[in-house]
């Protein structure tokens, strides 16, 4: 199982690169069309939605949003800050008993819909700004030494529960772990190369995108869970599913654009 993941994990990150450094952005934007699509694919399952005709007819309306986004019908500034108060609320939900209508299955459609296409069209339009393919680098890097860190971390240190009843393996040890990973690799790079205003603010974006990163995987967690799902499916050989894989990213992308927003 250890083989085989590293394996995917190797391809995934080839795949990843390739398209990023690629000079023509329709590589990168056909990844992360298929990523999205994929995961919209999966979310279907935590709607619970098994009719042909509703599926066929809520991934017409996803690509529509998706696309129509990418269209540039809808400004960026307006749905960046919208994106962050839905993944606030998200938070709520998930770490709380509030909001409990936000099981319904209709309502985790939308919810979908909008995450989705929002998550997807961030990244691409990363991509475009000057530098952008370190800009992604660095939203990846931060969502993924977060969530490395907190790993090894919680392994040796984590007693005291983050969401017991979402995922019991989390600890707030682990986030803090997670967090103390990303801040001793970012802090450096960051003042080295920015003014120390900038760099302060980057390293404020960086660890918010981190720490709510960390709620988009138990949010998805506690997706699964409520439908009886250990994997949103299993096309990634080790892995599990698509949104197992980029969960974090769905969650940290708006906090991580709206940053680089403030930074012009």
């Amino acid at each position: 199982m250890l083989k085989q993941r590293i394996l995917t994990a190797l391809v995934l990150v080839a795949v990843v690169l390739a398209a990023l450094f690629a000079e023509n952005i329709l590589y990168w934007r056909a990844l992360i069309s298929v990523v999205v699509l994929v995961g919209f694919y999966e979310w279907l399952r935590f709607c619970e939605i098994d009719s042909a005709l509703h599926k066929v007819a809520s991934f017409a309306v996803f690509l529509a949003v998706f696309y129509g986004f990418q269209s540039g019908i809808v400004d960026i500034n307006i749905v960046v800050p919208l994106a962050c108060v839905v993944w606030l609320a998200l938070l709520v939900f998930t770490l709380t008993d509030a909001l409990a209508f936000l099981h319904q299955r209709w309502v985790k459609l939308v919810i979908g819909v909008f995450v989705l296409a929002v998550a997807g069209w961030l990244v691409i339009e990363i991509k475009t700004i000057e530098h952008g393919a370190l800009w992604v680098i660095c939203f990846i890097g931060a969502v993924s030494f977060a969530d490395i860190g907190a790993y090894f971390v919680g392994r040796k240190f984590g007693k005291t529960k983050l969401a017991p009843k979402v995922s019991p393996g989390k600890t707030v040890e682990g986030l803090f772990g997670g967090l103390g990973v990303v801040t001793i690799i970012f802090v450096p790079i960051l003042f080295s190369v920015f003014d120390v205003k900038n760099a302060m603010l980057l390293t404020v974006a960086v660890l918010v995108t981190s720490i709510v990163s960390v709620g988009g995987d138990l949010f998805e967690s506690k997706l699964k869970r409520h439908v009886g799902l250990k994997d949103s499916s299993q096309i990634l050989p080790g892995h599990g599913g698509m949104l197992d894989r980029v969960d974090s990213m769905l969650a940290g992308s708006p906090f991580f654009f709206f940053g680089l927003t403030l930074l012009s």
